[in-house]
C-alpha cells in the first residue's frame, strides 16, 4: 500500500552543495557570531525544554523537504540539507548544556513533570535525524543497520522516560499546574518512531532483516496501543486543567502531533502484511488516518488562531512558543503521506498552507529563544 515511503529516504546521494564565493570578512562576521552564541549556550545549564529548538529546527528541514517533493525543486531540497545539519550542531551544543544541568540538578529536574516529559525529545531526535541522514547522505548495509540500533536506542531512551513519568504521576503529589499537554510527550514520541522505521524497514528498504522487521513493527503497534490512551486519560486531565489554567495555552499545539502520529502509523501499518504477522486492511487504513485528519484540520485552526493571539499580545517571550512548530510539522507530514495515498489536491494544498504557518512561527520562535539567551526579559 505505501510503496511510496521509499522516496521518504534511502537511495539518495547528492553531490556536494554548490557554495559561492565569500569574502573573508563575511567568515569572520559569522564566525564571531556563532561563537559568541555557542559560548553563551554552553555555558548555561539548560532544561530538556530546549531540547524543543531541535526538534522545531526539523520542522524547517521537513518543511523544505516535502515542498521540494510538491514543487519538484532541487534548490528546496539542498536548503533543507543545510537546515538538517545545522540542527545536528544545535543539538550538540545544547545537549552538552543538558549535560551540564543534569550533573549537578538532576534531582530538581527528576521532580519536574514536564522536564521529565521533554526528555523524551531526545528519542525523538534520534529517530528524525535518523530519516533525515537517509534521505540527504546516503544508505547501505551497514548504515541500514547502524541506524537500527540508533533506533532502539531512541525507543529505550522514550520507553524509560515514559514509565518513569507514569510512575511520578501516580506517586507524586500533582499540582494543577503542573498538568498540561506536555505530559503527553513521551507516549506520542513513542509513536514517533515511525519515522525512522517506516523509512528503513523493507519495504521501503531491502537491507533489514525479516526477524528485526518483525521485531520493529511489533513494537510500532505497541507503541501506538500506549500513545492511543494515554492521549485520551492525560489528554482529557490536560484538556480541563487547561480550561482553568489558561497560562498553559501554547501547548495547545501538542494535541495537533498527536492525532497526526497515529494516524502515519495507521498509514504505514498495511505495509509490513508481507510479514504474515499481523494483518491490517488498506482501505481500514485510509479510512481511519483520514477520520484523524479530520480531527488536526480542526485542531489546527483553534491552535494558529491562539497563536497569533499570543503573537498579537505581544507575550513575554519564552521557549513555549517552540511548542507550535514542530506539531504542525507533524500534521504536514501526513498530509504529504493522504496526498501520495490519494493524489487529492486538498491535502497538497494544507501541506504548502501549513509550510508557511511554520516558517512564520519559526521565525517568531526563534526570536523569543534570541531574546532569551541575551537576557533581554
Amino acid at each position: 500500500m505505501f510503496g511510496g515511503l521509499k522516496k521518504f529516504g534511502g537511495y539518495q546521494v547528492l553531490e556536494a552543495l554548490k557554495n559561492g564565493p565569500v569574502k573573508i570578512s563575511q567568515l569572520r562576521s559569522i564566525h564571531k557570531k556563532i561563537y559568541i552564541l555557542c559560548n553563551k549556550v554552553t555555558h548555561k545549564k539548560l532544561g530538556s525544554e530546549w531540547f524543543s529548538v531541535v526538534i522545531g529546527t526539523f520542522a524547517l528541514t521537513m518543511v523544505s523537504w516535502m515542498n521540494s517533493i510538491f514543487f519538484k525543486s532541487q534548490v528546496l531540497f539542498d536548503v533543507g540539507k543545510v537546515i538538517y545539519f545545522l540542527d545536528l550542531v544545535i543539538f550538540a551544543i545544547i545537549f552538552f548544556g543538558w549535560i551540564s544541568r543534569i550533573m549537578t540538578n538532576w534531582r530538581e529536574d527528576m521532580e519536574n513533570l514536564n522536564r521529565i516529559s521533554f526528555t523524551a525529545f531526545l528519542g525523538v531526535i534520534l529517530f528524525v535525524a535518523g530519516f533525515f541522514f537517509m534521505t540527504y547522505v546516503e544508505i547501505n548495509y551497514e548504515i541500514a543497520y547502524a541506524l537500527l540500533v540508533l533506533y532502539f536506542l531512541g525507543y529505550s531512551i522514550v520507553f524509560l522516560v515514559n514509565v518513569f513519568l507514569g510512575y511520578k504521576l501516580f506517586t507524586k503529589g500533582v499540582r494543577q499546574n503542573e498538568i498540561s499537554y506536555a505530559l503527553l510527550v513521551p507516549g506520542l514520541a513513542l509513536s514517533a518512531n515511525v519515522f525512522l522505521s517506516s523509512a528503513l524497514l523493507p519495504p521501503s528498504l531491502p537491507f533489514i532483516s525479516t526477524y528485526f522487521a518483525k521485531i520493529v513493527y511489533f513494537i510500532m503497534l505497541f507503541s501506538v496501543g500506549i500513545s492511543f490512551f494515554q492521549l485520551i486519560f492525560i489528554g482529557s486531565i490536560a484538556f480541563l486543567s487547561h480550561i482553568i489554567n489558561k497560562e498553559s495555552s501554547a501547548i495547545i499545539m501538542l494535541p495537533v502531533g498527536a492525532a497526526s502520529v497515529l494516524a502515519i502509523n495507521v498509514l504505514v501499518f498495511p505495509s509490513y502484511n508481507y510479514l504474515h504477522l499481523f494483518y491490517f486492511p488498506p482501505k481500514s487504513a485510509l479510512t481511519l488516518a483520514i477520520m484523524l485528519w479530520g480531527f488536526e484540520i480542526w485542531n489546527s485552526l483553534v491552535a494558529l488562531i491562539i497563536a497569533v493571539k499570543h503573537i498579537k499580545d505581544k507575550d513575554k517571550p519564552s521557549l513555549t512558543s517552540w511548542a507550535y512548530v514542530f506539531p504542525l510539522g507533524i500534521s504536514s507530514f501526513l498530509d504529504l503521506m493522504l496526498y501520495q495515498e490519494t493524489s487529492l489536491p486538498v491535502f497538497e494544498a494544507i501541506a504548502v498552507a501549513f509550510s508557511l504557518a511554520i516558517v512564520l512561527l519559526y521565525a517568531y520562535s526563534l526570536r523569543n529563544t534570541i531574546l532569551v539567551l541575551k537576557n533581554k526579559v
